[in-house]
């Protein structure tokens, strides 16, 4: 399928050790099994920024450059591609932005089923043809509708679930903006529909007991002041701090780096 990572910081961040450096889940050894296009979306202090690409991240000629000296932002969105619904190419390609939102997902959902409760006023910003991207548009249209970003993703699960639409998974991780919401929504295989976050620095952390990489890492950041959530598929290091948000759950994460956890 494909591989999610999401991450809130308190000041301008860059995640080239999650993509290059960590020993453990790299996103570019995840994408060696996710090889159909890569995505990243960053916000600065004016506006969303993406970029990505139809094609493999560990073959991509210029994700290292921007990765290193580039991509900054306090909330980053980044997702690796197996395709299932809709060719590699770069309409295909998550994360989008859409209406202020950003969003990457994980699983498959019935598209035409899904397409019966989109308006044709947001069918009219579709890109490209994945059923990815329509769940997307679904869960702004209800949000924009009952003007609350928590209730508009309850009212397009339960648009999903009260009609019976096919479906995977409907892992995701979006952001308006404002916050981070990463979504743990599966219904079968929840060894593989996995979403995990972390908190750094991590309360009780003991430096002694992480790679030496992951040390060095974590002693800099604490240095300069720096805290940090992040969501990730996969788990992304060796510390032992990393926590499973369970199924059926939205992970929120607020501008003050608390976490939050809500059924759904």
């Amino acid at each position: 399928m494909c591989r999610l990572f999401g991450l809130y910081a308190n000041r301008f961040v860059d995640v080239y050790f999650s993509f290059y450096v960590t020993p453990k889940g790299s996103f570019i050894t995840q994408s060696h099994g996710n090889p159909d296009g890569w995505g990243i979306a960053w916000l600065d202090d004016e506006s969303w920024h993406i970029f990505k690409e139809p094609l493999a991240l560990y073959k991509s000629g210029r994700a290292m450059e921007l990765i290193r000296r580039i991509i900054q932002g306090k909330i980053i969105v980044s997702h690796v591609r197996l395709a299932s619904t809709g060719v590699p190419r770069l309409e295909n390609t998550h994360p989008w932005l859409y209406k202020g939102w950003v969003f990457a997902h994980n699983g498959t959902i019935s598209k035409l089923d899904l397409l019966r409760f989109l308006r044709e006023d947001y069918r009219a910003g579709l890109e490209g043809d994945t059923d990815s991207e329509v769940f997307f548009h679904l869960i702004v249209q209800e949000a924009n509708e009952v003007g609350d970003p928590i209730e508009g993703i309850r009212g397009a699960i339960s648009k999903i679930v009260g009609n019976n639409i096919g479906f995977s998974s409907l892992n995701f991780i979006a952001s308006d903006g404002e916050r981070l919401y990463a979504l743990r929504y599966a219904r079968g295989h929840l060894d593989y529909y996995t979403l995990y976050y972390i908190e750094r620095p991590c309360e009780g952390l003991e430096l002694r007991r992480l790679s030496k990489e992951t040390r060095q890492l974590i002693s800099m950041k604490l240095a300069s002041g720096e805290k940090a959530v992040i969501v990730a598929s996969e788990i992304m290091s060796n510390e032992p701090y990393w926590r499973l948000i369970p199924n059926k759950h939205l992970a929120l994460i607020d501008r003050d780096l608390n976490v939050e956890l809500i059924r759904i």
